[in-house]
């Protein structure tokens, strides 16, 4: 009797593997947008891979594509995107998915993204990428 009435003081196995499961979904990034299967920037003239965080349209006016470098397992994806404080550009909020076991490989990532409601974008738009994982700013610019 007096086994069963400490057992009761502690969560069930069940109830303990939600607990967890919730707590860890609860530090997840919210990812935002859609994979993408962007070409990014491609091989140099020397056959290396620039690995340097690119933007193109996909839909030029209405949806763009965001594409970085990183592990395959942990890819950086974007949070949320926002219009400058001019209107004139855009700022995309970016962070490491995955957790913290990732594999040490060195592979692309895009995902398609709306333009925010409103933008009307120019000829030319700058697009400031935030990395939130190292405190990075990275400027590209979307061309028609």
């Amino acid at each position: 009797m007096g086994t069963t009435r400490g057992w009761r003081r502690w969560p069930g196995p069940i109830a303990l593997a939600c607990l967890v499961a919730v707590v860890l979904s609860g530090c997840a990034p919210q990812v935002i947008g859609d994979e993408y299967d962007a070409p990014g920037p491609g091989v140099r003239s020397d056959g290396s891979i620039d690995t340097r965080p690119a933007v193109g349209w996909v839909e030029p006016g209405a949806r763009f594509f965001v594409t970085t470098y990183g592990s395959s397992s942990c890819p950086t994806a974007p949070t949320a995107v926002t219009t400058t404080d001019d209107g004139r550009g855009l700022d995309v909020a970016l962070r490491r998915t995955g957790g913290n076991a990732c594999t040490a490989d060195l592979g692309p990532a895009s995902y398609a993204l709306d333009l925010p409601e409103g933008f009307r974008p120019r000829q030319a738009v700058v697009v400031s990428l935030h990395f939130a994982d190292d405190d990075r700013v990275v400027r590209r610019t979307l061309r028609r």
